[in-house]
């Protein structure tokens, strides 16, 4: 017995009033409610959908039936906004390398000029 993932699909079903939305749940699984725009967010099987769409149109305090489009959109932003600095980024350091013939130069040099000046 093999596990298959079964697709889902969200509906967006707009009430005139929240006080059946307890008989969504035959439908579907109820996963939002918006108490100030009344509107439900349920979860339906995929192949379901269409059948499901039609029979919530039927109810009598049911306004409006759609899918969700959140599939349909790109939710990578990752460049959404062109040639943005992201804050967040720590700019790269680059390690100081020392070139140590010039650095003993220029220390024997001063150390030179010390002791002729004294």
């Amino acid at each position: 017995m093999t596990f298959e993932v079964v697709k889902r699909q969200s509906l967006v079903v707009w009430l005139y009033t929240l006080k059946q939305w307890k008989q969504l749940r035959k439908f579907g699984t109820v996963h939002f409610i918006s108490d100030r725009l009344k509107y439900v967010i349920l979860y339906v099987n995929e192949a379901d959908a269409s059948s499901i769409m039609t029979q919530l149109k039927s109810l009598n305090f049911v306004r409006e039936v759609e899918p969700s489009y959140r599939d349909e959109i790109d939710m990578t932003f990752k460049d959404s906004i062109p040639d943005r600095i992201d804050p967040d980024l720590k700019k790269e350091e680059k390690p100081t390398q020392t070139d140590y013939k010039t650095f003993f130069k220029d220390l024997a040099q001063s150390i030179e000029q010390e002791a002729s000046e004294e």
